[in-house]
């Protein structure tokens, strides 16, 4: 009965996070700015990065925040009426954010990649863990040179620290065991969904067609000049 009620707490947690996943911030940028929709502006993807080489640094940032808000407005949803810890809210809440900005009902399921849903999601269910493993993504791009490469560097990462966490817990409480299996398998659905909404750039890298990060480029040049 338990374990029952469990489940439909996380599925509720999930289906919250995916409703407020669905609201693309750089969509309603887009038709604010240029009335287009961000999936006809640029590469086509309703994301930060895009908006930022499309428009300009400050419309990024916007979208950053507005992707943020939504895992954390999605969290604190949870956490408040479910009563669910905040990590498991938060991880709950942003694989079904993640889940909602990449594939939204309302667009054929067809919608960004998540990167900032799940820097959103993994620092609010795990500050510590969720900084050092963005500052590795970060530090990926900047040194491997590809925006792909720190992206699912980010959930890699981040995915160890669960991992490492499950293996401590389990002469822990019940509850500790099951928040640590909870969040290590949220990690491993956000890296999965991570590497596959980042393979076709990541095969690009190999044939020549995915750009360098300009990051890499600013930073690297900037050292050997």
């Amino acid at each position: 009965m338990i374990a029952t009620v469990w489940i439909w707490f996380f599925l509720a947690c999930i289906a919250i996070g995916y409703v407020c996943g669905m609201f693309l911030t750089a969509d309603v940028v887009c038709r604010l700015v240029v009335h287009r929709s961000a999936f006809e502006v640029g590469d086509g993807n309703p994301g930060m990065a895009n908006i930022g080489h499309e428009l300009s640094r400050g419309w990024a940032a916007v979208v950053l925040v507005g992707d943020c808000l939504k895992v954390l407005v999605a969290t604190l949803i949870c956490w408040h009426f479910l009563d669910i810890l905040l990590p498991l809210s938060a991880s709950l809440a942003g694989v079904g954010a993640t889940l909602g900005h990449n594939f939204p009902a309302w667009h054929r399921f067809r919608g960004g990649k998540g990167v900032s849903t799940t820097c959103a999601a993994i620092i609010l269910a795990w500050p510590a863990a969720g900084v050092v493993s963005c500052l590795a993504g970060l530090t990926a791009v900047v040194f491997g040179g590809y925006l792909c490469w720190g992206a699912v560097t980010i959930t890699g990462v981040y995915e160890l620290f669960c991992l490492l966490q499950f293996l401590v817990v389990p002469t822990a409480s019940l509850s500790a065991y099951v928040s640590a299996w909870t969040m290590l398998g949220c990690a491993t659905v956000l890296f999965a969904l991570m590497v596959a909404a980042h393979a076709p750039a990541i095969r690009g890298i190999k044939e020549g067609g995915t750009p360098r990060a300009s990051l890499s480029q600013k930073v690297l040049g900037r050292r050997h000049s």
